[in-house]
């Protein structure tokens, strides 16, 4: 029997949403570069004689101004966020825009002990925030997307879409290192950039099974992030480790380590199984038992349309979750013990 109309109606629109937008970012101007031997402006010569202090002056290049905060911000349907970044120093961010992959993280992790920001950020997650509304106000059409069983588990579409997020929002605080991205020839932006330190975010609520629940959470991580954009590659990335507590007491406080890797390449599109490549791994353990909790992965493929820009891409892969995450009120039975994922992109 075909399902009520309603089910239809959504559906497109959750598995259309997933458009990656270009974020527009608002930031202050680039900090002037020191003039160097091989870019400063050549000067007119001076008349023949002795050179007097006024002349040497006059040859002598100007200093940079300090860095200034910069406001940056992103719009993306999994992930949304406004940051201020505050210099700590009077030093420029160094700039790694022609530096190879590996040979970012090993300057970041070198400068990570000599702080040269703090980021200050909120960020909300659009699309998870759609899914616990929608089940909240209609849970009889949600079920209804429902597409199939596998062993104990019901596979439900609106789940795949959504999951992956065990927050609707967050507000984090970020110190330590920073590069900036940029290569001649090519638009500045604010957004390329990379940064390795100490972060400490905080929340109010937690999702389970597209359910909101309160939850004073705090959480304190290492982490290495980025992003690199250019006109032929973009390159995102995330490392990080650390520790979550959970303020609800049937929630199990965790340890964990992660990595979020994505790679859109238009002039290699086959060549090579990291260009055009998505991964994502999470795992999760009990702070006090040490009993393996949770694991995410998640591997996808991106197809580059060079003629018009854009990209197509489809990321899958599976949730594992132990019923022994919750316990009292929150433990579930017959919750699901897996989860598939399934994210349709179009990248702009």
């Amino acid at each position: 029997m075909s399902l009520p109309q309603r089910r239809f109606f959504l559906l497109p629109v959750l598995l259309l949403a997933p458009l990656t937008l270009a974020a527009p970012t608002t930031a202050s101007p680039e900090p002037a570069q020191p003039a160097t031997a091989e870019h400063a402006t050549p000067l007119a010569s001076p008349a023949p004689g002795p050179t007097s202090p006024p002349a040497l002056a006059a040859t002598a290049g100007t200093a940079s101004p300090p860095p200034r905060a910069e406001l940056l911000w992103e719009i993306d349907p999994y992930y949304s966020s406004a940051a201020l970044e505050i210099p700590l120093t009077e030093l420029p961010l160094p700039d790694g825009g022609q530096l190879p992959e590996i040979e970012v993280y090993t300057r970041l992790l070198r400068d990570s002990l000599r702080p040269r920001l703090l980021l200050l950020e909120a960020s909300v997650y659009p699309l998870p925030i759609l899914g616990t509304w929608y089940k909240r106000k209609d849970p009889g059409h949600y079920d209804e997307f429902q597409v199939g069983t596998l062993g104990n588990n019901q596979l439900n579409l609106l789940d795949g879409v959504t999951a992956g997020f065990q927050e609707p929002w967050a507000l984090s605080a970020f110190i330590g290192s920073g590069m900036q991205f940029t290569r001649e020839g090519q638009a500045s932006s604010a957004r390329n950039r990379g940064y390795m330190g100490y972060l400490v975010s905080y929340g109010a609520r937690h999702i389970h099974n597209n359910v909101l629940i309160d939850d004073n959470w705090w959480e304190l991580e290492w982490k290495l992030k980025g992003e690199r954009e250019f006109r032929e590659e973009e390159l995102h990335w995330s490392f990080r480790m650390g520790v979550k507590n959970h303020g609800h007491p049937e929630i199990a406080d965790v340890g964990y380590i992660g990595l979020r890797r994505s790679n859109l390449n238009y002039e290699n599109i086959w060549l090579s199984l990291l260009n055009n490549s998505d991964l994502e791994l999470l795992t999760e353990i009990d702070r006090h038992s040490g009993r393996y909790l949770r694991q995410e992965a998640i591997i996808g493929r991106k197809l580059p349309l060079r003629r018009w820009r854009v990209a197509l891409s489809l990321d899958i892969g599976v949730i594992y979750e132990d019923q022994r995450k919750y316990t009292g009120a929150l433990s579930d039975p017959s919750a699901d013990t897996l989860t598939f994922v399934l994210r349709p992109h179009l990248r702009f």
